[in-house]
C-alpha cells in the first residue's frame, strides 16, 4: 500500500536530515583539515540491499555514488553471514568499487528486530594512508602497493565491540596516529549517531512504512529523471578529450564517450577509452560510472535529490584494462582527475543533444598539490601535511557565465582557509586571488581561475602533485574560446625557477621556497562578439578581464 504522501515526504527529509547530521558531526569532531576545514567526506543512507535512499546535500559526487558498489563488493567478500547486529565494516579497496587509497568507507547495518532495514555509511578522505610520501599522493607509482596500505573488507566493530587488533595495524601504518585515530573514531562514531535517529523514525512511523517509503523515494526519483530524458532528442552522441600524461610517461590519455539516448534511457559506452596508465592516472569502473551520472545529474533534475533511482535509467559501458575501468594492480591514487575528464567528455558529447542545458569545459582537474614534511617547530604532531586543490573554474553555461575560483566537478572539497593552514603547517601565503583572463571568451564568459602562492617556512618538506591542464586546455561550446592551462612553479629566489609538471612525484623544496599554484580556467560558450556590452564592461570593471581581452575578444575599446 502506498505511503500518503505527507508521510512520504516526512520520511525522505528526514533521511536526507540524517545524513547531513553525520556530515556535520564527522567534520566538528575531526582532527585532519581535510575533513574539519575542507569537508572531504561524505555520508549516506542506503536500503537493505546497498542503494542510495538519501545523501548529505554537501557530499561529494565521486565519493557517494560509488559507496553502494563497495559496500556490496564489501558484503560479496565477507559473506552474508559476516553481516550481523553490532559490526562496522571498513575498507579502501578500490577494486571492490571504491575509489582510491585514501577514501576510507566505514559503515554500519542497521537492524530492527533482527531484521536489516538500511545501512549508515561514511566515507573520509584521510590525511595519509602510508606509501611513499606523505599525504599518500604520488602519480608516479606503477602499482596501487606503493600508493599506500589496502584496507581488505574488515570488521572494525564485532557485537559493538571495538577490534582494536585492526584499528592498531591501520594506525600503525600510517604518519600522524593520532590524526587516524581521531577522524576513524568520527567516522564510526556518526554511523551510531544515524543508526539511533533511524530507530527513532521506525518507532514513530513504523517498519512496515519507512521500508515502503524507501522503495516509493527510489520509483519517485527514477520516474523524474525519465520525464525529464524524454525531452532529450534520441539519437547517439560521440565526443573525445585527452589527458595530459599518467604520471611516468607524458603521452596523451584519451577518453572516448559514446552516448546513445534512446526515449527515457540512455546508454553511455566508455570502451574505446586508452587502456590503463603506467602510472597513477586510472580510475575503478565504479568512479567513471560515478562521473557519468554526475553529468546527467546536473542536465536533468539536479533539484530533484540525489539517490539511487536517479541513476536507473542510465547504463554505462566499460572495457576492463582501461584507463575507466583499471584493474589490479594497477596504481589509482589519480583517480579524481581521470573522473574529471569523464565528466567534461561526457558533458561536451550531451552538449550535441541539448545545447540549451549544455556546459562548457571546467578547470577539469583536482589540482591536488601535497605539501607535507616533518615538523621543525614546536607542534604537537610529528608530520605536517597539507592538501592544496587548485581546482578552480566552471565552463561557460547557454545562459550564464561560468563561475570563478570554485571547486569543479564531483569532488565539491572546499579550499582549506588561510589562517587555519598557517596555524597548523610551517608556510605562510602571499596570494589568494582571481586571475584576470583565465576563463575563455565567449557569449557567457568561462569562469576564471585562481592563484595561491605559499612560502614554506621549514627546509624539511617535499611536494607532489596529481593534477592536470598543465598542457591541454579546457574547451569552449558553439564558438566561446579555451580556458587556460594550469601553472605550477617553484621559486628558490633569484633566477632559479622551476616550473612543474601537474604530474610530479614526490621531491624536496628548500626553506623560503615560493610555491604557485594556478587552476586553469572554464571555457566559454558562443561568439564573444555577441556578448552583452555592458557584461563586458562590468567584467573590466570588476578585473575579470583586462583592457586587451576587452579590446581584442570583445571589441570593446575602454
Amino acid at each position: 500500500m502506498a505511503v500518503d504522501a505527507f508521510k512520504l515526504a516526512m520520511v525522505q527529509s528526514s533521511l536526507i536530515a540524517i545524513a547531513r547530521e553525520m556530515k556535520v558531526m564527522t567534520m566538528r569532531t575531526a582532527y585532519t583539515q581535510l575533513w574539519k576545514e575542507q569537508g572531504d567526506l561524505s555520508c549516506c543512507i542506503m536500503d537493505a540491499q546497498g542503494d542510495i535512499l538519501a545523501q548529505d546535500p554537501t557530499g561529494f559526487p565521486i565519493h557517494v555514488t560509488t559507496m553502494p558498489y563497495q559496500l556490496k563488493g564489501m558484503i560479496e567478500a565477507m559473506g552474508a553471514e559476516a553481516i550481523e547486529p553490532g559490526v562496522v565494516l571498513m575498507t579502501n579497496d578500490p577494486f571492490i568499487g571504491g575509489t582510491h587509497l585514501p577514501d576510507v568507507l566505514i559503515a554500519r547495518p542497521l537492524f530492527w528486530e533482527g531484521e536489516l532495514y538500511a545501512w549508515a555509511c561514511n566515507r573520509g578522505h584521510w590525511a595519509d594512508i602510508g606509501g611513499m610520501g606523505p599525504g599518500s599522493y604520488s602519480p608516479a607509482t606503477p602499482e596501487i602497493f606503493q600508493e599506500g596500505q589496502i584496507i581488505p573488507p574488515v570488521r572494525l566493530f564485532v557485537k559493538d565491540k571495538l577490534n582494536t587488533d585492526v584499528l592498531n595495524l591501520v594506525v600503525a601504518n600510517v604518519r600522524n596516529r593520532a590524526i587516524a585515530l581521531g577522524d576513524m573514531r568520527a567516522q564510526y562514531a556518526s554511523c551510531f549517531t544515524a543508526e539511533r535517529r533511524l530507530a527513532g523514525l521506525v518507532r514513530r512511523y513504523g517498519l512496515a512504512t519507512v521500508r515502503q517509503a524507501m522503495l516509493e523515494i527510489l520509483d519517485r526519483s527514477e520516474a523524474l529523471t525519465r520525464a525529464r530524458l524524454k525531452t532529450f532528442p534520441d539519437g547517439v552522441y560521440h565526443a573525445r578529450d585527452q589527458m595530459d600524461g599518467d604520471g611516468l610517461k607524458d603521452d596523451p590519455v584519451w577518453f572516448d564517450v559514446k552516448i546513445t539516448i534512446e526515449d527515457s534511457s540512455v546508454t553511455v559506452d566508455l570502451s574505446d577509452s586508452s587502456q590503463q596508465s603506467t602510472g597513477g592516472m586510472n580510475c575503478s569502473r565504479s568512479s567513471a560510472i560515478s562521473a557519468v551520472q554526475f553529468a546527467f545529474k546536473s542536465m536533468t533534475d539536479p533539484e530533484n535529490p540525489p539517490n539511487a533511482g536517479s541513476y536507473r535509467p542510465i547504463e554505462v559501458i566499460t572495457r576492463p584494462g582501461t584507463v575507466v575501468d583499471a584493474q589490479a594492480p594497477a596504481a589509482i591514487v589519480g583517480f579524481g582527475d581521470v573522473t574529471y575528464r569523464v565528466l567534461d567528455t561526457t558533458w561536451q558529447a550531451l552538449a550535441q543533444a541539448v545545447p540549451e542545458l549544455a556546459i562548457a569545459s571546467g578547470s577539469g582537474s583536482t589540482g591536488t598539490v601535497v605539501l607535507g614534511g616533518r615538523q621543525e617547530r614546536k607542534a604537537r604532531r610529528e608530520y605536517f601535511t597539507t592538501l592544496e586543490l587548485s581546482s578552480g573554474a566552471y565552463g561557460a553555461r547557454a545562459s550564464k557565465d561560468g563561475m570563478n575560483a570554485i571547486r569543479y566537478g564531483p569532488g565539491n572539497a572546499g579550499s582549506v582557509p588561510i589562517e587555519a593552514d598557517e596555524m597548523e603547517n610551517p608556510l605562510i601565503f602571499e596570494r589568494f586571488e582571481i586571475l584576470p583572463d583565465t576563463g575563455g571568451a565567449g557569449k557567457f564568459r568561462g569562469g576564471n581561475g585562481f592563484c595561491r602562492v605559499i612560502r614554506l617556512l621549514t627546509d624539511k618538506a617535499q611536494m607532489c602533485l596529481c593534477a592536470d591542464r598543465h598542457r591541454s586546455r579546457p574547451q569552449g561550446l558553439f564558438g566561446g574560446g579555451e580556458g587556460t592551462s594550469a601553472r605550477y612553479v617553484v621559486d628558490y629566489g633569484g633566477a632559479e625557477e622551476r616550473k612543474v609538471s601537474s604530474k610530479t612525484e614526490y621531491f624536496p623544496l628548500r626553506e623560503g621556497a615560493v610555491v604557485w599554484l594556478q587552476s586553469a580556467g572554464g571555457g566559454g560558450y558562443g561568439n564573444p562578439k555577441e556578448r552583452d556590452r555592458q557584461r563586458v564592461q562590468n567584467d573590466l570593471d570588476d578585473g575579470y578581464i583586462t583592457a586587451e581581452t576587452a579590446e581584442k575578444a570583445y571589441g570593446l575599446k575602454p
